[in-house]
C-alpha cells in the first residue's frame, strides 16, 4: 500500500534535503577552503614582512660595511698599542716607575699566565701581582696610575694590610692584582686569517720575569 504525499509535504522534504546538502557543503567544503585561504594570506603577509625587512637590511648594507671596516681599523690600532709579549720587562719597569712617581714603593711582583675567552688572536692576558708599600695617598695614586696605564692594564683586586700604627699616616702594605694584556705575533700568525703584525712598542729584554723583589 503506497502513501501519497501531499505536494506541500513533498516540498518541505525536498527543501529540508537541500538545506542539509547546503549545510554539509558549507561545513565540509566552503569553511575549510576559507580557513585555507586565511592561512595562505597569513603566510603571504609574513613573507611580505620578511621581504621588506630584507630589503631594508640590504639598503643598510653599505653603512654596515663601513662600520665593520671602521671597527677593524680600531681593533688594529688597539693591537698595535699593546706591548709585545716578549717586551713584558718594559711594561714591568714602567709600572715600577709609576709606583715610585706616586710616592709608593714596589716591593714584590709575581707573574702568571692568564686565561680569557673572546680575545682577538694574538692577545694574551698575564696576571701580575704587585706588592706596594707606602702611605695611603701614595698607594691610592699608584692604583690610579695602574688603572689608566695605556688601556692595556685592568685592576682585578686590591688587598691592603695595616702594620702596627706608629703615626697618623702609617705605611700600608698592599697587593695589586692586575691583568696585563700583551700581543704575541706568533700566535696571531698561526690563527686562521691572522696577519702576525706585531704592535709598535719599544725594545726590551726578551725574557718574561716570573717574580722577584724590588
Amino acid at each position: 500500500m503506497s502513501v501519497k504525499l501531499a505536494p506541500r509535504s513533498l516540498f518541505l522534504i525536498v527543501l529540508g534535503v537541500c538545506a542539509l546538502a547546503v549545510l554539509c557543503w558549507y561545513l565540509l567544503r566552503y569553511q575549510a577552503r576559507q580557513q585555507e585561504i586565511s592561512l595562505l594570506q597569513g603566510e603571504l603577509e609574513t613573507i611580505r614582512m620578511n621581504a621588506d625587512r630584507y630589503r631594508a637590511a640590504q639598503r643598510g648594507l653599505p653603512e654596515l660595511r663601513q662600520t665593520v671596516a671602521r671597527l677593524e681599523v680600531e681593533r688594529d690600532g688597539f693591537l698595535r698599542a699593546l706591548p709585545a709579549n716578549a717586551q713584558f720587562g718594559t711594561v714591568l719597569d714602567e709600572m715600577r716607575r709609576s709606583v715610585l712617581a706616586a710616592g709608593a714603593e714596589m716591593t714584590t711582583f709575581n707573574v702568571q699566565p692568564g686565561t680569557a675567552t673572546g680575545l682577538p688572536a694574538g692577545v694574551r692576558p698575564i696576571n701580575l701581582n704587585l706588592g706596594v708599600s707606602g702611605p695611603f695617598a701614595a698607594v691610592f695614586r699608584a692604583l690610579r696610575s695602574m688603572e689608566t696605564m695605556n688601556r692595556f692594564t685592568t685592576v682585578g683586586g686590591v688587598n691592603l694590610q695595616l702594620p702596627q700604627a706608629t703615626s697618623f699616616n702609617p705605611r700600608l702594605e698592599g697587593t695589586l692584582n692586575l691583568t696585563v694584556y700583551t700581543f704575541d705575533p706568533a700566535q696571531a700568525a698561526s690563527a686562521p686569517g691572522g696577519t702576525g703584525a706585531a704592535p709598535s712598542a719599544p725594545a726590551a729584554p726578551p725574557a718574561t720575569p716570573q717574580g722577584g723583589t724590588q
